[in-house]
């Protein structure tokens, strides 16, 4: 259903990659620019967040129990990321940065020491979308949502 570890880890730092050069490129007045529903400041918090408890909803899934945030899911995750922007409020680009490499390395050295296995393995529980959730998936969601929100700062920026 989705690609081997090794392909999936490449594309996430590709996404990755991508995401960091575009936020390299944004001014203070730009980190703070609406798009929407969102500013990149709240993009940045969002990522923050989310490499730390795709962590957490992997190594849940490895234990075979349900992510804790998933009871989210059908309300497209906002109060998770309410919390997140909260939680991680500041506007200076280069902490904000600093902090998405910081749990995106943590992220990435723990998902290193999943086998191949254990990565497409079913546990037993059920995403709210329907079918298994795995960590395939949980990686799989990361990737599409650092594509996503790196395009949406790209476009509603003009960059």
């Amino acid at each position: 259903m989705f690609d081997n570890k090794y392909k999936q880890m490449q594309d996430l730092d590709i996404a990755y990659v991508a995401f960091m050069e575009t936020m390299q490129r944004l001014s203070a007045k730009d980190l703070l620019t609406s798009l929407g529903d969102w500013t990149p400041r709240d993009i940045a918090a969002h990522f923050i967040g989310w490499n730390r408890i795709t962590l957490a909803g992997c190594s849940a899934l490895r234990e075979g129990a349900e992510p804790f945030y998933f009871h989210d899911g059908t309300n497209d995750y906002r109060k998770v990321n309410q919390k997140f922007f909260t939680q991680f409020p500041s506007a200076d680009k280069t902490e904000l940065l600093k902090d998405i490499a910081e749990t995106k390395e943590i992220l990435t050295a723990y998902l290193n020491t999943i086998s191949e296995s254990e990565w497409e393995a079913d546990m037993g529980i059920v995403h709210y979308r329907a079918n298994p959730a795995t960590i395939a998936r949980c990686v799989d969601s990361l990737i599409r949502d650092y594509r996503k929100h790196n395009q949406e700062i790209v476009d509603g920026l003009g960059l």
